[in-house]
């Protein structure tokens, strides 16, 4: 599949959702994905409809090609992975610092509406798991750098799905109120995080 194409479906995806269903046209309600077709998508994000049955099976194939590239962009470009490879202990630090702050949630929406949709339909709940299974293994691999080879394996993914239910928490606040949580509260959640690395550490 194209990354032209993966922009033009999220580009469509985000326009769907700006236009929502207020009014619960159809009996929708603000489903975009059940609302929004093919032919939908194809004329707002300016792709022919074969060239996007070309790419895509499905809308559910593009909403996986949309979140597979998201989240792959978030971790290289983020430095998570790279960060674990050398062994950057602070560099991990600071990544997990901005996972947890989520001070931009750029395209909040469009995954919120996802995650909705994965209570919904088994097949996007299938692909939010994979994705998130991929996130807390290589958050987990990363941590490894700052808890210390002694380190129990369990211990450190359970640290590690720690972290992804904070931020997750986190970004679900920013969604409604981009000032919240507070700075204070940030900080008070890092303070919990390090506190929690730092016995990693100290483990015989």
């Amino acid at each position: 599949m194209l990354p032209l194409n993966a922009k033009c479906a999220r580009r469509a995806c985000h326009r769907s959702t700006r236009k929502g269903n207020p009014s619960g046209e159809n009996g929708f309600q603000g489903e975009w994905f059940h609302a929004t077709g093919i032919a939908q998508i194809a004329h707002a994000s300016g792709v022919a409809v074969g060239q996007i049955y070309r790419d895509f099976a499905n809308k559910e194939a593009i909403v996986a090609e949309i979140v597979t590239r998201d989240l792959e962009e978030f971790l290289s470009e983020g430095g998570l992975c790279e960060a674990g490879a050398k062994g950057d202990a602070a560099a991990v630090h600071d990544w997990i610092t901005r996972f947890v702050t989520c001070a931009d949630p750029e395209g909040g929406r469009l995954v919120a509406e996802i995650m909705a949709e994965a209570s919904r339909n088994q097949r996007i709940a299938e692909i939010v798991r994979t994705l998130h299974d991929g996130m807390r293994g290589k958050l987990t691999a990363a941590l490894r750098v700052l808890a210390g080879p002694a380190a129990p394996s369990e211990r450190i993914e359970q640290v590690a799905e720690m972290i992804h239910t904070v931020a997750a928490g986190v970004f679900q606040r920013r969604l409604t109120a981009v000032d919240q949580p507070s700075d204070a509260a940030i900080d008070g959640l890092m303070h919990c995080i390090d506190a929690t690395i730092e016995e990693l550490r100290a483990a015989p």
